[in-house]
């Protein structure tokens, strides 16, 4: 269900508050800006620039996001969005999602070469006890990035190393 429709149906119920969990993939994505500058909630994706490069997920999640804002500003709804960084930890469901791709791919040995980036990653009970303060802290307003760490690509193969020193560690830098 697209954000609009919940904010107009939260309207219809008289909800008070709306938490809307979006991405950093709607915060990041600007080739634009300088890598001296500090990335916080006022950041958006470049829309044509995640269109220019095929990067869908980025673009929906902006745009969703900024759907969400409009019909909130229109309907007058209490709207507050969590953009959390790349999502790990316990999975409810019995099939891998993207975010455990992520990791996954270095333990499989699928992935022969790593970037050389660095990716930010929070725990999802974190991402969930941040669904909560937003939502009880009436104060609470606009948009919040939720990160725990950020790291380097290196790093995360030497970690999980430490952790399953049966997957291949023979990666090369700069994939």
């Amino acid at each position: 269900m697209e954000p609009g429709n919940v904010i107009i149906a939260a309207a219809e119920a008289k909800v008070r508050r709306v938490v809307f969990t979006s991405s950093i993939g709607a915060v990041y994505m600007d080739p634009n800006r300088s890598p001296d500058v500090v990335v916080d909630e006022s950041c958006w994706s470049d829309l044509e620039y995640c269109k220019n490069t095929k990067n869908w997920y980025c673009y929906g999640k902006a745009v969703a996001e900024q759907a969400g804002w409009e019909v909130a500003k229109e309907k007058g709804v209490d709207l507050v969005v969590l953009n959390p960084v790349l999502v790990l930890g316990p999975i409810l469901q019995p099939t891998i999602n993207a975010s455990i791709i992520h990791i996954l791919k270095y333990l499989t040995g699928s992935a022969k070469t790593y970037a050389n980036a660095t990716q930010a990653y929070v725990d999802v009970r974190d991402v969930a006890l941040a669904h909560i303060l937003i939502f009880e802290t009436p104060s609470a307003s606009g948009r919040y990035l939720c990160a725990e760490s950020v790291l380097h690509r290196g790093d995360v193969v030497e970690i999980l190393v430490k952790y399953f020193p049966r997957i291949p560690s023979s990666y090369q830098m700069f994939g």
